[in-house]
């Protein structure tokens, strides 16, 4: 129902492509979904379109009396066609010609009525009927048949060539450790598109994750400070003996709670502006993702890589090499992630990450150029 939601928030904002993108997967799963095909409607952008979609969706729905009535009344906005309906064939009928039978009298005198009756046979028979039948013929299969009402008609023949006919997998629900283990291991974009298309895929669940993930990072940094050499010379200061003369513990516990209400803030917020400014530059750069899309991709694996770097951070040397290691790691990740949630190559990723920092660069420029730079003249 999330996708749904996410659906009718970017038609109310006029996003049409890129509700189209959320709702066929969704109709491909659950043909049933009679709102969601109403509002895949409203994506159409012809009349036309709007109608095969309705004869589609009445098609997987027979019956449906919804379905019914709305493509009624858009097959009523049709415009009025002008049908041409050709002429009336008419029977011709044989030119009057009038014979004299005197010439005629001597050579046929013998059978008088055999001549008169072959005579009216040929008039009658040889001109009059052939065109007769055929006209009769050709009236009655230019005759239109009676045309059926509405939820009446065969959509048998109806061929769609929109997405929604084209088959699909059913879209496979993930769970947490599921998706994690995908955007940390599998190196495929196709599996981490897969993994987008989850039905519980969302910005909710990905800023869950995050919060989550923020707690755990927040309350293993507190645990582990009292082995950090630092933290001893810390509590050597009479400053610190003076503020908490009866233990360290108390200022553990009070760290370890302030640093599990801020991690998951910090996270959260930078994660959501972080993903707002990726998706607007991927969208220049031509991605076809959206916000929500982007998010979700991007909190997949942040969210464990959060708790695996706060545990490497206790190891003392080990750890720290590790963590070197898994900053190079985090660029992969993240350009692996653009590519699923816009479908596009690695080099637009790759630019789409670069792009901030290579606007900040200018921006720096720039401002030495106006205000001088350090130890100049003036």
């Amino acid at each position: 129902m999330s996708n749904l939601n996410n659906a009718i928030q970017l038609i109310r904002e006029g996003r049409k492509d890129e509700a189209r993108r959320i709702l066929e997967p969704l109709l491909q799963a659950d043909p049933a979904n009679i709102s969601a095909w109403f509002w895949y409607v409203d994506t159409c952008p012809t009349l036309e379109k709007r109608i095969q979609t309705l004869e589609l969706c009445l098609k997987r729905n027979p019956g449906n009396s919804q379905v019914m009535q709305a493509l009624l009344a858009l097959r009523s906005q049709r415009p009025p066609q002008t049908r041409s309906v050709p002429p009336p064939v008419e029977t011709p009928k044989p030119a009057a010609t009038y014979y004299d039978p005197a010439p005629y009298s001597a050579a046929y005198e013998e059978e008088p009525q055999k001549s008169s009756a072959s005579s009216k046979s040929n008039f009658d028979y040889d001109y009059g009927t052939p065109y007769a039948s055929s006209a009769t013929e050709s009236v009655k299969q230019q005759t239109p048949a009676k045309k059926k009402n509405a939820w009446e008609e065969d959509l048998s023949s109806y061929v769609d060539s929109s997405m929604l006919s084209k088959p699909r997998p059913a879209p496979k629900s993930y769970a947490f450790y599921e998706v994690w283990m995908t955007a940390l291991t599998m190196l495929d974009i196709g599996s981490y598109e897969n993994m987008l298309n989850d039905p519980e895929a969302g910005t909710g669940r990905a800023l869950e994750w995050v919060g989550y993930a923020g707690i755990i990072s927040g309350l293993i940094t507190a645990l582990i400070l009292p082995f950090n050499p630092q933290f001893s010379e810390l509590t050597s200061l009479p400053e610190f003996n003076a503020l908490y003369r009866s233990s360290s513990l108390i200022f553990i516990a009070v760290l370890a709670l302030a640093m599990a209400l801020l991690y998951p803030i910090i996270s959260i917020i930078g994660l959501s502006i972080g993903a707002g400014i990726q998706n607007f530059l991927a969208v220049l750069w031509g991605g076809n993702g959206y916000y929500s899309r982007t998010l979700y991709a991007l909190a997949a694996y942040v969210a464990p890589f959060m708790i695996l770097s706060a545990i490497l951070g206790a190891i003392p040397v080990v750890g720290q090499c590790l963590l070197s290691f898994f900053g190079i790691y985090n660029f992969v990740l993240n350009v692996r992630a653009l590519k699923a949630a816009h479908s596009f190559s690695t080099w637009k990723a790759v630019a789409v990450m670069f792009t901030p920092t290579i606007v900040i660069f200018i921006f720096g420029c720039l401002l030495l150029i106006v205000i001088g730079f350090p130890g100049g003249s003036r």
